[in-house]
């Protein structure tokens, strides 16, 4: 017995012990193993859809009379993102389109007018043929000069700019002036001048249209908000 407990001691001490570290790599206890040959499926890329001009530019669409809803029109964003040769032609075929239709409407509700309003009677007719008044006749041109400040999308600047147009064809000087850089999408005949920030700080424009209108002769500046006709513009002037 002590013989054999002396070869297990001798057999022992030869053999080299082995030390095992368990941890010299660290151990992710919380995600999956990862696959280094697994793909991983990718969403396929969505084309870019060209823009369709016909559906904007027909009228027998819904889309042709869509404004926006207080946010850029889709052609007018479509003309903004790409303003391409071909864009820049669809967009002005589109405001032709839309000016021609308001021509045609504003000539059928003149013709409806005429011919459903009351006739006036013979004294009105001797009074149309009487001279006009001092008063209620045109100003000198020359005395008075006109600035107007606008919006792009201003219902009410839309139809001064008819009051001004009558007024520079008696000869009065005008000249308009943009609040915002939006593109104008309607007919403007004049040349429309960018307003300066500053500006409309200094003369307290914070609505629109504002018509300016200067007298050369007192050097005096009137201020005119809203919208006027031209009746209403010329009584204006006449008073002393």
């Amino acid at each position: 017995m002590i013989r054999l407990i002396v070869v297990l001691t001798f057999i022992l001490s030869s053999v080299p012990i082995l030390a095992f570290d368990y941890f010299t790599e660290p151990i992710d206890y919380w995600n999956q193993p990862k696959d280094e040959n697994k793909q991983v499926n990718k969403a396929p890329e969505k084309k870019q859809q060209s823009f369709d001009w016909n559906k904007y530019k027909n009228p027998s669409n819904k889309e042709f009379f869509q404004e926006g809803n207080h946010s850029p029109p889709a052609p007018l964003m479509e003309l903004a993102r790409n303003p391409s040769d071909e864009n820049i032609k669809n967009w002005f075929e589109l405001v032709e389109m839309k000016n021609q239709l308001m021509a045609r409407l504003q000539k059928r509700i003149k013709e409806y007018a005429e011919e459903n309003s009351p006739k006036p009677d013979q004294a009105s007719i001797q009074n149309l043929d009487k001279p006009l008044s001092n008063k209620t006749m045109a100003a000198d041109p020359k005395r008075f000069r006109f600035r107007m400040y606008f919006e792009s999308t201003c219902i009410h600047c839309k139809k001064m700019l008819d009051t001004l147009s009558d007024l520079s064809e008696m000869g009065y000087y005008v000249e308009i002036k943009q609040v915002d850089k939006r593109p104008v999408d309607y007919s403007v005949p004049f040349p429309i001048i960018p307003a300066d920030p500053k500006e409309l700080k200094d003369k307290k424009i914070d609505s629109w249209p504002v018509l300016f209108i200067a007298d050369t002769s007192k050097k005096q500046l009137m201020r005119i908000n809203g919208y006027h006709s031209t009746a209403n513009i010329l009584s204006a002037l006449s008073k002393p």
